[in-house]
């Protein structure tokens, strides 16, 4: 059963007595519910009746360790997974950030505890929490997976990056709009019929990769190709991820890429976001897809000084000091794809 407590209730373990009582009080204090175990063992009992809204766990402790603990979190599933695990260490170690990393755990604090980061840091997390309150195994993360989600299909649909929903018989499920303009501009790919390359040899590799993948035991584990376009400068990569690895007949993901050519916003996504006018919206797209400001100016006719006064605009619009920097921001943006006329 969950409990409600103010903010939300934190499960404190620590075996040190005077630390976890400290925890407990600065949680309450500043309105947060608190329950005080101080050992692994007693954790798990008390998971076995509440379920908190996040965890604060010292990792050397005598028995059951905090490594244990999120192992056994973890393992045991149902909603207690998804719950924020937060480590106390008295040894910010790289290596050991890294398994608890590697184990699922979400932070690290350092003792001697600051408080105020404790508290911020406890803050933020519940916040996440709020705002993904089903990150875990709930229903909801259930129908993300199933490739049929009208809602995951139209989030699939405005995002940026083209991705395809197949299966190991190559069957279409799914295309965005990204990936469908992908593989008529880029070429390499078809999808009409089923996903195949363009490239007798090719499209063997991609049969035999798309097996793989929908066979693979580990759900979410991404696979990569890389399939010939034709030429060095359209080669195309592929990242796999089979959906529902237990299901009779799995969908996979395949993400379609192109070093040379990565998707970028529409204009009127960078108005949105920045301000641009349509103009700048367009110098960007320009200056992002390679064109010098000189090719830049003939292909608007307009003069040089335009442009660069145009750029300046763009530039203190979006916070970029350089040109670098806007066109990592312009690839950074999750908008529809399109290509500069």
């Amino acid at each position: 059963m969950r409990r409600r407590d103010g903010k939300g209730l934190v499960l404190c373990i620590d075996d040190e007595a005077d630390l976890l009582r400290d925890l407990a009080d600065e949680l309450r204090e500043a309105g947060y519910g608190a329950i005080e175990v101080a050992s692994g063992e007693a954790a798990l009992e008390q998971l076995a009746r509440v379920q908190p809204d996040l965890i604060l766990c010292d990792i050397s402790m005598p028995g059951m360790d905090g490594y244990g603990v999120l192992q056994a979190v973890k393992a045991g599933g149902g909603p207690n997974a998804a719950i924020p695990f937060v480590f106390l260490t008295a040894l910010a170690e790289r290596q050991q950030i890294i398994d608890g990393k590697r184990l699922g755990a979400d932070d690290y604090l350092v003792k001697p505890i600051d408080y105020d980061l404790m508290l911020a840091t406890v803050e933020a997390r519940l916040r996440q929490v709020k705002l993904w309150p089903d990150r875990g195994t709930g229903p909801a993360a259930q129908r993300w997976s199933d490739a049929s989600s009208p809602e995951a299909m139209r989030v699939l649909d405005v995002l940026a990056t083209p991705v395809v929903v197949t299966d190991a018989e190559r069957r279409i499920h799914f295309a965005n709009i990204a990936a469908r303009k992908f593989v008529e501009e880029v070429g390499g790919l078809v999808l009409d019929g089923g996903i195949s390359a363009c490239d007798d040899a090719e499209n063997r590799k991609l049969g035999m990769w798309l097996r793989e993948v929908g066979t693979g035991e580990s759900e979410g584990e991404v696979a990569t190709l890389t399939i010939s376009a034709g030429s060095d400068e359209h080669d195309l990569s592929l990242f796999g991820i089979a959906l529902q690895s237990g299901r009779a007949e799995p969908h996979i993901a395949v993400f379609l890429g192109n070093r040379q050519r990565p998707p970028l916003p529409r204009p009127e996504t960078l108005s949105s976001i920045y301000g641009l006018t349509p103009t700048e919206a367009r110098i960007s797209l320009l200056l992002a897809g390679g064109a010098k400001p000189a090719l830049i100016a003939a292909t608007l006719g307009v003069s040089a000084s335009t442009v660069a006064f145009h750029l300046r605009n763009i530039f203190e619009k979006t916070g970029a000091d350089r040109q670098a920097t806007l066109v990592r921001l312009l690839f950074s943006c999750p908008a529809i794809s399109t290509t500069p006329d």
